[in-house]
C-alpha cells in the first residue's frame, strides 16, 4: 500500500476532492505521501451488491471506514446471510452425489 500513491504523484496529483475507499491503509498511504484528501466518501449503499454484504459488513466490523453506515454488532454480524446461489449449488451437488451413490 505504501507504493500505491506513486502513480498519483508521478501524474502530479496534489489533491483529491472525493476519495471513495473503505481502506484505511490506502487513505493513510495517500495522505502520508502529501496528497490532500478533501472529503472521504463511504461507498453508497445502492452500489453494494447483495452478494457482497458479508464482506462489507465484516470489513466495517474490523474497523474499515464506514462513513455514515451503522456498524453491526457481533451478534448482528453472525446473522448476515451470504450468497444464496452458493447454497443452492451446494445442495444440488449433495443431492447429485447422493443419487450417484445409490445408483
Amino acid at each position: 500500500q505504501e507504493l500505491m500513491p506513486d502513480p498519483l504523484l508521478w501524474l502530479g496529483v496534489k489533491k483529491i476532492d472525493r476519495f471513495i475507499s473503505m481502506s484505511d491503509m490506502k487513505y493513510n498511504a495517500v495522505v502520508g505521501s502529501g496528497i490532500e484528501i478533501v472529503t472521504r466518501v463511504d461507498i453508497p449503499e445502492e452500489l453494494i451488491p447483495a452478494d457482497a454484504r458479508v464482506e462489507i459488513d465484516a470489513k466495517m466490523y474490523a474497523g474499515y471506514y464506514a462513513g455514515s453506515k451503522q456498524v453491526k454488532t457481533w451478534d448482528e454480524l453472525n446473522q448476515t446471510i451470504g450468497r444464496q446461489a452458493a447454497l443452492d449449488e451446494a445442495e444440488a451437488a449433495a443431492k447429485a452425489a447422493k443419487a450417484a451413490a445409490t445408483a
